[in-house]
């Protein structure tokens, strides 16, 4: 074998090395066909405003509720064939009615009416609470409410209640007080104490304060003066007692919202309360649902746009939701009062900008929520 044959054979045995050291790929003449190169994995990023946000279960309506319970003699009469006194039943409907509510942290308190030593503005001794001004814990006012006397401890004392809230009062934002009351003021001899009316006047001037007064009223008189202390503010009323002792879910029911959901929110003109035509539908859909549902109830809320002064709207927004209640009365004879709360809250909790007008006419609605009872 030539010198020259050898060394081709060389060169052939040393390309066959460095060849077979090579991808397949790259003795292929490239990469396999329709291959692409395989980047690198990146984490998501998550933009702020991209993220949903589930609506909120509740909306809270105020920010903070005082109770004031009546143990009072007035209150330990039998009521009607239950069994129990008014006093036993007011402390049922408390705790059934605390049993319906969500937890959102309001401020909240729980008083008696009377006072059993002599009272001193402002002296922590005068105001014997049986919940102490503190943030609402479900379970902790349970408890409190639990243990609420059902002995009578003495007359009826309305300004007493009425007194203690001018030093409870002063809370930031709105304070829902409900009373559970007969009416009556008894008053020591020689002690110089305000008319009901009179101070609950005087608290509606300089707080942020709505009242539900629960009446056992037994005379006019009685009947007269707890109307006039509802009368003091556009937000304040008289529930009576028999409602919320066949309904206590309803007591603490103005506290909060449900988001909007069955139904559609009934819209209003500016300035007007009247039902128009293209809202019926919607009226008609929820007095049939609450026929074909005897044991759920609709809670009709009224608001309006910010446009006129506070106390106006106010009243507009009561009209709304009084207007809503009158059609479905009238459309359906079969439902009762009872069967449809109302609640108002003038311009409060706007759903859209009231900066511009078609914010403003969502703003103009009442608004139905549907609850089950007990």
């Amino acid at each position: 074998m030539t010198s020259r044959r050898i060394q081709g054979l060389k060169v052939l045995l040393f390309s066959l090395i460095i060849l077979s050291m090579l991808p397949v790929t790259v003795i292929a003449g490239g990469r396999k066909p329709h291959s692409k190169p395989i980047p690198p994995k990146k984490k998501p990023v998550l933009r702020s405003d991209a993220m949903v946000k589930a609506p909120p279960k509740y909306i809270r309506m105020a920010d903070n509720f005082f109770v004031f319970y009546d143990p009072s003699t007035a209150m330990a009469v039998p009521y009607k064939n239950t069994g129990m006194t008014r006093l036993e039943m007011s402390k049922q409907i408390l705790l059934k009615s605390n049993a319906a509510m969500p937890d959102l942290r309001w401020q909240t308190g729980l008083y008696p009416h009377w006072k059993n030593v002599m009272w001193l503005p402002a002296s922590p001794g005068s105001f014997h609470p049986y919940y102490v001004l503190q943030n609402y814990d479900k379970d902790k006012f349970a408890s409190a409410l639990g243990k609420l006397p059902v002995m009578s401890s003495g007359p009826p004392m309305l300004q007493m209640s009425l007194m203690k809230l001018e030093y409870l009062l002063g809370l930031p934002g709105r304070t829902e007080v409900f009373l559970f009351t007969n009416g009556e003021d008894a008053r020591f001899k020689g002690v110089d104490e305000p008319a009901p009316l009179a101070q609950a006047e005087m608290l509606a001037r300089n707080y942020d304060i709505c009242f539900t007064i629960i009446s056992s009223a037994t005379t006019p008189k009685a009947d007269r003066r707890l109307h006039k202390i509802a009368a003091v503010n556009d937000c304040s009323q008289v529930v009576d007692f028999d409602t919320v002792a066949a309904h206590p879910e309803y007591l603490f029911g103005r506290l909060y919202m449900t988001p909007d959901g069955l139904f559609e929110n009934v819209l209003f003109a500016f300035d007007k309360a009247n039902i128009r035509k293209k809202h019926r539908k919607t009226l008609k859909r929820l007095g049939k649902y609450l026929l074909e549902n005897p044991t759920h109830y609709a809670v009709l809320s009224g608001f309006c746009d910010i446009i006129g002064p506070e106390k106006y709207n106010m009243r507009l927004s009561q009209r709304r939701a009084e207007s809503a209640q009158k059609y479905l009365l009238n459309h359906f004879p079969a439902l009762t009062k009872e069967r449809i709360l109302l609640y108002w809250y003038g311009y409060a909790h706007p759903v859209a900008s009231n900066k511009t007008a078609a914010g403003r006419r969502l703003n103009r609605r009442a608004t139905i929520m549907i609850r089950k009872g007990f």
